[in-house]
């Protein structure tokens, strides 16, 4: 019952992610020291940004755990999380102070694949818990 499928794309999004936070955090460093930022605006988004990996860590841990074992509790509580990334996705995308274009391609990429694994993540927890 587990989603091949599923697992294919938490495979392929596992290397963007870790490319698209390591872009996003070298970007984010460029801004702070050529772009003009208020200290509190700066940080409030540095720690955003740095709460994306771990988020994104439990996230593939407990989805491919949830797959291969066929336990949607472990599903359910990968959509949350995925739920916490789309709303960084669109807080970095959308309300940033400062979003360059490289950022609003990576921006939309992972969100694309955090939508797309969202919505196999609910069928893969109908087909669970049939």
């Amino acid at each position: 019952r587990s989603s091949l499928i599923f697992e294919v794309l938490l495979h392929v999004n596992r290397p963007f992610s870790c490319l698209f936070f390591v872009v996003m955090v070298i970007l984010m460093a460029y801004k702070g020291t050529v772009l003009p930022y208020a200290v509190h605006v700066y940080t409030v988004e540095v720690l955003l940004l740095l709460l994306f990996a771990p988020i994104e860590a439990l996230r593939f841990a407990w989805g491919s755990r949830g797959n291969l074992t066929e336990t949607s509790a472990f599903v359910s509580f990968f959509l949350l999380l995925s739920l916490a990334n789309i709303a960084l996705c669109v807080y970095l995308g959308v309300f940033q102070s400062y979003v360059l274009l490289i950022e609003e391609i990576l921006l939309c990429i992972e969100f694309v694949l955090l939508v797309i694994e969202t919505l196999i993540g609910v069928t893969l927890i109908a087909a669970l818990s049939r």
